[in-house]
């Protein structure tokens, strides 16, 4: 029997999939401040990143899974993912995907950062 998804559980375990480092359907970038972490503050911060499960609906209202806060010694940070045409993303141009639920068509791009610089 094949398990039929919904459009929004297709992105969404494709966006737990890169969240895990899959990084053939995208990438994971940080920012200047998360860079700024010591090294075993951004192994913590990945891991933390990683293990994250607790999607509701208020963090989670249209069920991508695309985007998450979470805690690193008193501090926020923001996990959000973009979808950008495939074809595009590897000619240098940045065109949002319309269709997110083919990896594909589309190219994730992740973002993780302290929460004061969303």
């Amino acid at each position: 029997m094949t398990e039929t998804l919904t459009t929004a559980e297709r992105i969404a375990r494709l966006n737990d999939q890169l969240r895990q480092g899959d990084t053939k359907i995208g990438e994971i970038r940080i920012t200047q401040a998360v860079k700024a972490l010591l090294p075993e503050q951004q192994q913590k911060l990945l891991q933390l990143l990683r293990d994250f499960n607790t999607f509701e609906a208020g963090n989670n209202p249209y069920g991508e899974r695309d985007f998450l806060s979470i805690q690193l010694d008193s501090k926020s940070y923001f996990f959000k993912i973009d979808y950008f045409d495939r074809k595009a993303w590897l000619a240098n141009q940045e065109v949002s995907s319309q269709c997110p639920e083919d990896p594909d068509k589309t190219w994730r791009v992740a973002t993780l950062m302290q929460s004061n610089e969303y």
